[in-house]
Parts: structure tokens; sequence; C-alpha cells
């Protein structure tokens, strides 16, 4: 039996993390939950599970759940707050995998405090990774912990390594649906709304990375997860457009030979292959049609249309504090585009401009991180203020 801490269990991913965990109540129990703010699908996943703990950011909103489930007796959940929070349910005993699928850099501390404390870690928050791979991975390695990717992309490379070895590796393939405006026009891009982009024509996603798909900046933060998850070097990943999203990813390997992972556009599959790893469960999802499938195209992506994945390349090779400052000023214009105040071609022109000013410093500590993503923020504000 494997005991969940489910983060972000109101999102999309969260949300299909639960029904496989209610899938598999032989193999899966969900001991905690957390989530941005009480809702009416936490307060149904609280009254279906019944877990050990709940974690809200705000001890008023904690406070609120709490209030809100007083009346039925049969509910033992402690409600808690903050990162204080976080860290009381992940060194419960009982629970040994921790589901981060909280949205955005709000997500590292959690990966952190679960890998210090030396829990599995089935890792759908990309940006923790990318923000400081390195100190989570030698956090991982110190506690002896596990990093089971959950992006599918990530799952499907993790898949495709375990066929050869690492020193046969030639390159990693990361494919990329395209999002709704591959086929633009670049001198169309200055009409496009937050309505129009957050229309995927593949994924059912939160918000944040919606965008980050349209504008490829979600395949550029892949780059770099990528390179920390499997210490491959950026010239050796590779991105392809593939508008029908059945390979989630491929391995090339040094003899020529080239191993996909293929399966339909369901999360179910990467999250229930990471919270049963080494092992697969019997009728996950839907198999994949071939019959019905058919063709499978391939394109380059155009680097001057989608500028973010050379910036993502450029932060890098950087090194230092340049990745997590990517993430976070690409995470800070996102959300002003989703409230109309800057276009979307702003999104990649303004994070350029904030690498540009920015000066890279080594991180040795989660502190040094919390640093550079403050610092992302302050340069983001001051131009704005221009």
């Amino acid at each position: 039996m494997r005991n969940i801490f489910l983060a972000g269990s109101t999102g999309s991913i969260g949300k299909s993390a639960f029904e496989v965990a209610l899938s598999y109540p032989e193999k899966l129990c969900v001991r905690a939950v957390a989530a941005g703010h009480f809702s009416a699908e936490l307060k149904r996943q609280i009254l279906d599970v019944n877990p050990s703990y709940c974690v809200l950011p705000l001890k008023s909103e904690s406070d609120r759940a709490g209030d809100a489930l007083k009346r039925f007796g049969n509910i033992k959940t402690k409600f808690l707050s903050g990162d204080e929070g976080f860290k009381e349910a992940i060194e419960d005993g009982d629970i040994n995998v921790v589901l981060n699928a909280v949205g955005g850099s709000a997500g590292l501390m959690l990966s952190y405090l679960s890998l210090v404390a030396g829990k599995d870690l089935a890792l759908a928050n990309k940006e923790s990774m990318v923000m400081a791979g390195g100190i989570l991975n030698r956090a991982a390695s110190a506690s002896k912990a596990k990093i089971i990717p959950v992006d599918s992309e990530h799952s499907a490379l993790f898949q495709c390594l375990g066929c050869g070895k690492k020193t046969d590796v030639k390159k990693l393939i990361l494919t990329a649906s395209g999002g709704p405006f591959y086929n633009m026009n670049k001198t169309e891009f200055q009409k496009i709304t937050p309505v129009m982009a957050l229309n995927h024509p593949k994924w059912k996603m939160g918000k944040k990375i919606t965008i980050d798909s349209s504008t490829l900046a979600n395949k550029g933060l892949e780059i770099i997860e990528a390179h920390y998850l499997f210490d491959i070097d950026e010239k050796d990943i590779e991105v392809l457009i593939h508008p029908q999203a059945v390979i989630h990813s491929m391995v090339e390997f040094k003899d020529g030979s080239v191993i996909a992972q293929m399966g339909r556009p369901d999360m179910k599959g990467p999250i229930g292959y990471a919270l049963s790893y080494p092992y697969r469960f019997h009728g996950l999802m839907k198999p994949l049609n071939f019959a019905e499938a058919g063709s499978i195209e391939f394109f380059a992506p155009d680097a001057e249309k989608f500028p973010f994945l050379n910036l993502a390349r450029e932060a890098l090779r950087t090194g230092k504090s340049m990745p997590a400052v990517f993430c976070e000023a690409n995470e800070f214009f996102v959300n002003l585009f989703l409230g109309e105040k800057i276009s979307f071609e702003r999104i990649s022109q303004n994070v350029e401009k904030v690498m540009q000013k920015h000066k890279p410093f080594g991180l040795m500590t989660i502190e040094d991180v919390i640093e550079a993503k403050n610092q992302a923020v302050s340069i983001s504000k001051t131009l704005l203020s221009r």
C-alpha cells in the first residue's frame, strides 16, 4: 500500500490523481491533500477519503475548511497551513510518496521538504526542478528518496531510458503538440487573446501550463527539467512538434535505435506509472488504437516564432541562478497576460529583458533559490514601472 500526500489535489493533475487512487484502493491511499484554497471540490475529496491532513496556504483558509467540515463527525482530518503545515504532513511516518501537482513556483518548497524527509517525489511541478534541480538532486541523494516524473514527456523519457544504458544514450527527443498557434503566422500573434491561448487542441490543463504550451515556454522549461532529471547535456535534448500527441517523447541511442513511448493524451497514464513504479496498474487507461490514430507527423519548431526555446537553452547554459529567474519571470508575465495587462508577444520579450538585467549567482541552498525568485519578481516589476 502506498500512502500518498496529494498536493494540488483540486487542479487538473490532482483530480486525475485522485481518480487513479480511488480506482486502485488496494494499492493506493490518499492520506493527505493540499490545495490553493478551500473549495467545493476539496470538501468533496475530504469527505470521500477522510485524509489525515489537509494543508492550505493561509491559516484563515484552513480554519474555514475545518469549520465547514466540523458537522461531519466522522471526519478526522487535521487542517494545517503554510510551509509548516506541509512539513508536518510530510513528516508523518505513514506517508511514503508525495505527488506534487502544485502549480508554478509555489511547489518549490514542497518538493524540497519531501526529499529532505526521504519521501519519494512523484513530480508534476516542473518549476521546482527547473529552479532548484541541483539542490533537489542532492537532497534526494542524501535521503535516498526517488524523484519520479509525472509530466507526460518526462515520464515517457523515464520509461524509454529503461530500455538501455545511460552511456548508450545519444539524445533525448521531447515532443510538443505545438499548442494552438504553431501554424499561425507570426504577424497574427498581436491578435492573440487569453481565451485563444487557453484553447489547447489536445490537453486539458491548468491556465498557467496551457499558456506555457501556447508560447512553447513549457517545452523550454522541459529542456531544463530533463537536464536535471536525467543528467543529459542541453545540446543533446531536441524538441519536435508532434501535433497528434500520441508519442510523448523518445530516446535515441548511439546505435541509431529510437525508443518511443506512446499512448492517448491522458494524464492518468504518467500519474499511475509514477504511483505504481516499478510496476504498472492493470486497465489504467484506454489503449491507443493504431488503426484509428491516422498519420503521425513531426516538425522542427520555429525558434523565431517561439523564442522561449532559445531563452531556456540560454538560461541552462548560463546556469547558476538563471534558470530560476527564467522560470519565475515567465510565471510573472504569464499572469499579467492572463489578466490582459500585456500582449502575448510581450511575455517572451519581457522575460528576455529580465534575464539580461539579472546577475547570476550560485545556488547552494534553497534560500538562494528563493532569493533568485525574489530578484526575478523585483526586476519584472521594474520593467512594468517604466
